[in-house]
């Protein structure tokens, strides 16, 4: 598991990853306010305590290592890794499972091990949330300190607010409700801070971000939401080995139902609704894991379907967002007794996706690393427009986002898929051939002929492409990337 996990050390900065480094940043000039620092964001430079949608925690931690290479940043999110392994293996304990399966399980499920190889904060919000919540089920002198490491999780995701009515219940079912309360203490201290500093609470800001004019719940975008969110459980949370039973086919087919109606609904074609219906039909099984026998078969489905219900109130789906939740319905799962044989096979088949997977996305990051120092090598200065790790590589190599509408000055370069922002066509442009970035890795986090994204449920075209399944099997292109001159600008060996 470790192994899997490090197999992409040297990975570069991938989407989201960029935008958490910048926040490094704004922590390192301004630790009282780091929210203060400017970053481009669609192709408008904004303070990022207006668009940033997370807590600063992560940027705190990744302050020291903001300029180290590549392995250095990774290395230093192992400490999280450490801490969600133990807090795994207690909680099985705690509930009668063997730590070894929920640690295997767990760890090797794509979603731990593409989270565990990001510089994003989930990893860091499941490791305080799990090994908190962990602490005070085990009960103790310490279980309020435990209570309030679970509520420190809000210091990473605003997703950790979904923790403290679940530490709040698990106290309420064992008679400990004043050991739970420390797990408030966290969020209060944030909001105190954001008050003192910028006059708001970012939460609140975020919140209304999140849901600006409506848009978040709508309802053919919330049953959009509800099915992405549905096939990434299944697809890359947790696998169907594991939960398949003959109880579970209904809900399977509810899944696969559902996948079809989304496919259709979103114009997919037959192998894009393969993927859609497979992944759907698997987070179906999946929920059909979940019990409601015991106290504690209660705890975990209120975990897994509050989680679930939190993330349909969000802009967007992703997969990373379940690594919050994903521990309920795997240690769910595990509560019904599977046999030694089965829980084998389902650790191999999770290893050998997540490693296919990580390598795909792995490789889907270097082709924009490559791609960007290229261009920074081959020209000092230039504008662009994309983001993710695209930018952060070019703004290394110093260039700069292009604002909104801005005309080309004298290049351009562009990159399609991480969400480029319009520019300025009324003037005479060339363009050179375009680089493509390649694959020939048939098993993939992103592919717009399979429609399939493992980082969101939507693909940079015109209009957006709606996806649903976390991956899929395709070669397509990643991406290309062009360069954009200004006529007068035009170098002879082009013309």
């Amino acid at each position: 598991m470790l192994a899997l996990v490090l197999y992409c050390v040297t990975k570069p900065v991938h989407v989201d990853d960029a935008n958490f480094l910048r926040l490094a940043e704004g922590a390192a000039q301004d630790p009282w306010r780091p929210y203060d620092i400017t970053i481009n964001w669609l192709g408008t430079t904004d303070r990022a305590f207006n668009v940033l949608s997370n807590p600063p925690g992560i940027g705190y931690w990744l302050a020291p290592v903001r300029h180290a290479p590549e392995w250095a940043m990774h290395l230093w999110m192992t400490p999280w890794l450490a801490l969600a392994l133990f807090g795994t293996a207690r909680l099985a304990r705690v509930l009668g499972i063997a730590e070894e399966r929920a640690i295997l399980i767990l760890g090797t499920s794509p979603v731990f091990v593409l989270a565990a190889q990001s510089l994003n904060p989930d990893l860091p919000l499941t490791a305080c949330a799990i090994a908190g919540i962990a602490g005070f089920l085990a009960g103790g002198r310490w279980a309020a300190a435990w209570a309030a490491l679970a509520g420190a999780s809000v210091f990473f995701k605003y997703s950790g607010l979904c923790v403290l009515p679940l530490v709040v219940l698990a106290g309420f079912q064992r008679g400990r409700v004043r050991q739970s309360l420390p797990v408030v203490l966290p969020a209060l201290l944030l909001f105190a801070h954001d008050l003192l500093a910028y006059g708001q609470v970012h939460a609140f800001a975020m919140a209304e971000f999140q849901g600006r004019n409506g848009e978040s719940y709508q309802w053919a975008l919330l049953f959009r939401k509800a099915v992405a969110a549905l096939a990434m459980l299944g697809g890359a949370c947790l696998l169907p080995v594991l939960p398949w039973r003959l109880g579970a086919l209904p809900f399977a087919a509810a899944g696969a139902l559902l996948g079809v109606a989304a496919g259709v609904y979103s114009h997919h074609d037959a192998a894009q609704l393969a993927a859609t219906v497979g992944c759907s039909a698997a987070g179906g099984l999946a929920l059909g894991s979940l019990a409601v026998r015991t106290p504690d078969d209660r705890f975990l489905a209120v975990w897994l379907l509050g989680g679930y219900a939190f993330l349909l109130t969000l802009m967007f789906a992703a997969t990373r967002y379940w690594l919050l939740f994903a521990p309920a319905i795997v240690l769910a799962a595990l509560r019904r007794n599977p046999s030694d044989a089965r829980v084998g096979v389902a650790v191999a088949v999770s290893a050998a996706l997540s490693f296919a997977l990580a390598h795909d996305d792995d490789a889907f990051a270097r082709g924009y690393r490559d791609a960007a120092r290229e261009l920074t090598q081959r020209y000092p200065d230039g504008l662009f427009i994309g983001h993710w790790g695209w930018q952060y590589y070019l703004e290394q190599g110093g260039w700069h986002a292009a604002e909104l509408y801005q005309s080309v000055p004298s290049r351009l370069a562009v990159a399609f898929a991480p969400w480029p922002q319009q520019f300025d066509h009324n003037e005479c442009l060339k363009r050179e051939p375009a680089r493509v970035l390649q694959s020939s890795w048939p098993i993939r986090a992103y592919s717009m002929a399979g429609a399939a994204n493992f980082h969101s449920f939507l693909i940079s075209t015109r209009p957006p492409l709606e996806t649903y399944a976390p991956w899929t099997i395709a070669t397509d292109p990643y991406d290309q990337v062009v360069l954009i001159w200004r006529c007068e600008a035009l170098p002879p060996e082009i013309r």
